[in-house]
Order: structure tokens, then C-alpha cells, then sequence
């Protein structure tokens, strides 16, 4: 049998055919795409290892803010403060009156209350008048005098360290006399406030209570100490109060670390006093007189008179007065105590 030309060729077609299909075991390979090309010029890619997780790219963690430490806080002293006399702003007390009264305010504020001083220029005079509230005054300086409705002819300049206790509502009379301006530290528990009332009667004088500085009496604090720290009563009870008072330090003499239950409002008369806190070096600098000082109840304080001369202070205290020793105190009294016994069990001397 003669194959024809065109048989042949497709019968050598099937047999190339059928060789490459078994060559691939049978099944046919699927095509492959040609690979992108790579970025940039040429660069070669770096693999992602989160390709293909619905992110394109990982962005870094945003850096913490650092904040700044916190400001190192102060001892608590429960308000406590201390003002030199040259630290006083003084501003009138009528801003429309030229030359008159000035007021500077050491604790407080004059619409509620609180301690300030007044400074009257020489020569000065008050219209009979009144104040809302209660107040303690104390003679810093100058010669002033205070009255009375019915009692101005009698009245006397008063010297420094005098003091008057000035019921709320009651009339009264000011005035300067002398060369210089009379400074007075007032203490006045409500708001400062002025009335004229020129023809107010003389009445009774009530709790009105006037002590000029060389009538005030001293007794000691501790009466088994009649040579240690004094006081002078001038107006109210220590055991209750209110109560003002002038306080005598010795020269030498120091009170240590102690608090008291009540606050208190201090004024440095005279002499040359050192009043400190537990967190202050030493114990404390010598302070003018004309010092203020405002010591909050409960607070442990220090006290000691400096110099050659007797200390004197004004104190007004709303509440009673106590004596706490405070922290380390306590054993030194003790020790002392314990000294003492022994001093007088020891025999005396043979002669």
C-alpha cells in the first residue's frame, strides 16, 4: 500500500504530538506570566513580610512624649508667713482722698477681714465715727491718740506698744498728733468699713478697753518660772479666748519647737526676736520690730529672744491658749527633769 505525500506528513504531526505529551506526564502545564519588571533602576526588591495582609506598608510607632517631672512641692506650713516692715505696700484708704490714711494689708482682705496696718500722716484727725466690726488695734509708731464721744479732752497720745480693743458699732474719735505719721496694727476679724457719726452722745463705754504701754502688767506664764517668759494680758481670757496679749522673751531665752491649738497673729514690738519653722536651718534669724507673722494652729514653730535685750510681741489669738512641745521636745524635758532629780538627790558637799 502507497502512502500518499499528505499522509505521511500528518502522520509524522501526531507521533511529535503524542511524544511531547508523554515527555510532560500527560497533563498539560498552565503558562506562567512573565514577572514584573523590578523598581527603580534596576534595584532588586526586598521581600514585605506582611505582603499580601491588606496593608501596603508598616508605619513606626509614634514616640512617647516625655513630660516633665513634677515640681518638688514645699513643706506645708498651713499658710503660714512672715513680713518685714519694709515689705508693706501701703495704698489710700480713700483713693480720692490726697494725703489721708493708707492701709496695708498683711493677711486678709479689707472687704472680709483679717490684719493690716493703718498710717495716719501727722497731724491727721478722724470725724467721730464707727466700724461694723470689732477690732484690736496696737501703737507701731507715732503718738496717736483714741477717744470716746464726751472723752476727747482727756484723751493722751499714746506711746507705742499702747492698745485698745474697739467694739463694732461704737463711736470713736482718731487723730495723729506730733511730728511724724502714726502707723498702727489693727487686727479686725470682719470687713474694714467707715461711718460718720458727728453727733453721737457719750454712752457706756461697754467692752471698750484702752491700755496705754507703760500700765500693762506682766505675770509669768509658768509661775514656776518667775523669771522665765511673761505675759501681759490686755484684753479677753487665755483660757477661752479670744485673747490679746504681750508676750516678754527674756534675753537668751528660747521656747524650742512647740504649737498651739489656736492661730495666731504676732507683731514685734521691740527687742530683737527669732521665730522659725521645723524645715528651716538653724533656729531662725533676729526680725525688726514692726515684724508681722501669722502662725496657723497646730503647726510646730520655734521661738527665742536674741540680743541682750528683753523681746516683746503682741498677740492676738482667737482661740484659748496651750503650749504642745513639739517633735524631740518632749525627751528634752525629760532629760532635764531627770537632771533636775539628780542634782537634788546628790548630797551636798562636805565642808
Amino acid at each position: 500500500m502507497t502512502l500518499s505525500v499528505r499522509a505521511m506528513r500528518h502522520l509524522a504531526l501526531s507521533f511529535a504530538l503524542a511524544s511531547l505529551l508523554l515527555a510532560c506526564g500527560g497533563k498539560k502545564q498552565p503558562v506562567k506570566p512573565n514577572p514584573p519588571p523590578p523598581p527603580g533602576d534596576g534595584e532588586t526588591m526586598k521581600k514585605d513580610p506582611d505582603a499580601g495582609k491588606g496593608t501596603t506598608e508598616k508605619e513606626p510607632p509614634m514616640a512617647k512624649k516625655e513630660e516633665p517631672p513634677p515640681a518638688p512641692k514645699g513643706p506645708d506650713t498651713g499658710g503660714y508667713k512672715l513680713i518685714a516692715p519694709s515689705s508693706l505696700t501701703y495704698k489710700p484708704l480713700d483713693p480720692k482722698g490726697e494725703g489721708g490714711p493708707e492701709l496695708a494689708v498683711a493677711s486678709g482682705d479689707p472687704q472680709k477681714g483679717g490684719a493690716f496696718f493703718l498710717k495716719q500722716p501727722a497731724g491727721f484727725k478722724a470725724p467721730v465715727h464707727t466700724h461694723t466690726s470689732d477690732y484690736h488695734a496696737i501703737v507701731v509708731s507715732g503718738a496717736p491718740k483714741h477717744w470716746l464721744p464726751g472723752q476727747e479732752k482727756q484723751a493722751k497720745a499714746l506711746a507705742p506698744g499702747s492698745y485698745w480693743f474697739q467694739p463694732g458699732g461704737q463711736p470713736h474719735g482718731d487723730e495723729c498728733t506730733g511730728k511724724d505719721p502714726c502707723v498702727l496694727y489693727i487686727v479686725m476679724p470682719g470687713a474694714f468699713d467707715f461711718t460718720p457719726t458727728p453727733d453721737a452722745k457719750p454712752g457706756k463705754p461697754g467692752k471698750y478697753t484702752l491700755i496705754a504701754r507703760k500700765d500693762v502688767k506682766f505675770k509669768p506664764l509658768d509661775p514656776k518660772q518667775p523669771k522665765g517668759i511673761k505675759v501681759g494680758v490686755v484684753s479677753g481670757d487665755m483660757k477661752t479666748g479670744p485673747v490679746a496679749f504681750i508676750v516678754e522673751l527674756p534675753p537668751g531665752a528660747n521656747a524650742g519647737l512647740h504649737s498651739h491649738t489656736s492661730e495666731y497673729h504676732a507683731l514685734v514690738l521691740d527687742g530683737a526676736p527669732a521665730h522659725w519653722l521645723p524645715h528651716e536651718t538653724g533656729e531662725g534669724e533676729a526680725v525688726a520690730a514692726g515684724t508681722y507673722w501669722y502662725q496657723p494652729g497646730g503647726y510646730d514653730h520655734g521661738d527665742r529672744c536674741t540680743g541682750t535685750a528683753p523681746c516683746h510681741a503682741f498677740i492676738m489669738m482667737p482661740g484659748g491658749f496651750d503650749f504642745k512641745p513639739g517633735k524631740g521636745m518632749e525627751k528634752k524635758e525629760e532629760n532635764m527633769e531627770k537632771k533636775e532629780e539628780k542634782m537634788e538627790k546628790k548630797p551636798a558637799p562636805k565642808k
